[in-house]
């Protein structure tokens, strides 16, 4: 099949509408096809930051702060003219402040039980005792495995990135992972992770 029907089956496997042969087919063709590949771990990755973001929340008293620290009255025409000559700007200041707001919020509003997020959760042995997420030997897990509150232990294949929130990433030597690493236990790491894949989400709408 050409990429522009992959691209269809990539869609219609995320929301879970195909059957065993297809995913295979469509297994098969991402082996060879990178483009395909990122594309699929693209979609992933929204999919992982939508379903993490579901329960982000503000405090109450966000706005009255973000309010305060505005520029004083005598200088609102200034900061109108500003704001008008430079709306993109404005607007890329305001998404920010907002999200670094609901994403400290979200950090230490969170709680301790552990959270998985992955396209292969039956292949995942998960002990909620230990807080530990292993990847067993002989198995591959396909796209992304994003851990709250726990560690990961990957003794098998990823094929895509392995983050740990709160906790730490171990590679077994006999285990492979296609993508990235991440153990995040700073707010400011939390942060910079979470701004980072919403840009690398919105690179390629912009292009």
């Amino acid at each position: 099949m050409e990429c522009r029907e992959m691209v269809v089956l990539i869609h219609e496997c995320l929301d879970g509408d195909t059957d065993e042969l297809t995913n295979q087919s469509l297994q098969t063709h991402m082996k060879t096809c990178s483009t395909c590949r990122q594309h699929m771990h693209e979609l992933q990755r929204v999919i992982a930051f939508v379903q993490s973001a579901s329960h982000i929340h503000v405090s109450s008293d966000f706005t009255a702060r973000v309010l305060a620290q505005l520029p004083a009255p005598t200088k609102k025409s200034l900061f109108s003219s500003w704001l008008r000559n430079h709306p993109f700007l404005t607007a890329a200041a305001v998404f920010f402040i907002l999200m670094a707001g609901s994403l400290s919020a979200n950090w230490f509003d969170r709680n301790d039980i552990l959270q998985v997020s992955s396209s292969n959760m039956d292949k995942l042995k998960i002990d909620r005792e230990r807080n530990v997420v292993v990847v067993p030997a002989g198995t591959s897990i396909d796209g992304d495995l994003v851990v709250r509150n726990g560690n990961v232990e990957v003794q098998g294949e990823v094929r895509g990135n392995v983050v740990a929130i709160e906790g730490k990433v171990f590679v077994a030597s006999t285990a492979q992972v296609v993508g990235n690493t991440e153990s995040i236990e700073a707010i400011v790491d939390w942060i910079w992770y979470e701004v980072k894949n919403i840009g690398n989400d919105l690179l390629p709408v912009m292009r």
